[in-house]
């Protein structure tokens, strides 16, 4: 009882679950934001490992790492947490954060938000997946619920950390003492990607499912590759009307891409996508998410 009763007189003067809610929401922002700004400069790595082993992936957990680093190395903070005004420190000494802590806040920031992203949209598409993948959505239900009580005992003013994670690290999230000491290059920089905030939040609302949704219907038809690279003999193979660009065969199960407008058949699209990842007649990037079945009335 004594050292809950020391642990609530400690807690007297430290951020809300608001704060801390609000700042969270700023620092998962990133990741998605950077995709669709990297998505639409076609920026990603994409090579064959060995045999039929395709890797293709994107910048962004690299650039969020990078990012959410630098910030944890100037201010003791993340990106979110920098910008409402919040700074990691030792549970027991109050002290900021050290070298390790910096690296492992860092990690977990962009790992676990990348896993769990990853692992729900192969569920969501009914992809086939491994045994590890299911127990390791398990382990990512477990977390949350833990996240749940920790945020709960936060709350009541009865734990230091608002999450698992941070009680792992032994860390919390307090105000600073003082002003962090920066150059004014440093600040400049740090100060410019805090605006930049306001325009990944722009990002995020221009491409959300609601808003493509409302502009669709003004959007032009994009041009397909250009033909005159492809011999004459090729291009009497190409589709007609109601031929799917891929088989060339009568359209099965039509699916258009929302991105490029173009109809296909749903197993020519969908496996084409998974080994190129783009438009087969664009070449503009797309994932399953931008495919739509048509149904004929």
């Amino acid at each position: 009882m004594a050292e809950a009763a020391n642990v609530r007189q400690n807690l007297q003067n430290v951020p809300s679950i608001f704060e801390i809610s609000a700042a969270e929401t700023l620092d998962n922002l990133i990741y998605p934001a950077l995709s669709k700004v990297f998505d639409y400069f076609g920026l990603r790595l994409d090579f064959k490992l060995w045999g039929q082993l395709h890797f293709r992936e994107e910048f962004s957990p690299v650039v969020t790492w990078v990012l959410q680093y630098l910030y944890l190395r100037k201010r003791a903070s993340s990106f979110g947490e920098s910008f409402y005004g919040l700074q990691r420190t030792d549970t027991k000494t109050g002290e900021p954060l050290t070298r390790p802590q910096q690296f492992k806040s860092a990690t977990l920031l962009t790992l676990l938000p990348y896993i769990e992203r990853k692992l729900k949209a192969r569920s969501a598409h009914h992809e086939e997946t491994f045994s590890w993948e299911s127990h390791l959505i398990k382990l990512f239900h477990i977390y949350n619920a833990s996240r749940a009580v920790h945020t709960f005992l936060y709350l009541i003013k009865y734990s230091a950390s608002h999450s698992p994670i941070f009680r792992a690290l032994r860390l919390t999230l307090r105000y600073p003492r003082e002003p962090p000491t920066e150059d004014k290059w440093t600040y400049i920089f740090l100060k410019m990607l805090e605006v930049l905030a306001f325009f990944l939040q722009f990002v995020q609302w221009w491409y959300s499912n609601d808003q493509r949704r409302k502009v669709g219907g003004t959007l032009q038809n994009p041009e397909p590759m250009p033909e005159r690279q492809l011999p004459d003999e090729v291009k009497k193979t190409l589709p007609k009307q109601g031929e799917c660009p891929v088989c060339l065969l009568r359209i099965q199960t039509p699916t258009a891409c929302a991105v490029s407008g173009y109809v296909y058949c749903w197993k020519c699209i969908v496996t084409y996508l998974k080994e190129h990842g783009s438009c087969p007649v664009t070449d503009y990037p797309i994932t399953l998410d931008d495919l739509v079945r048509i149904y004929e009335t």
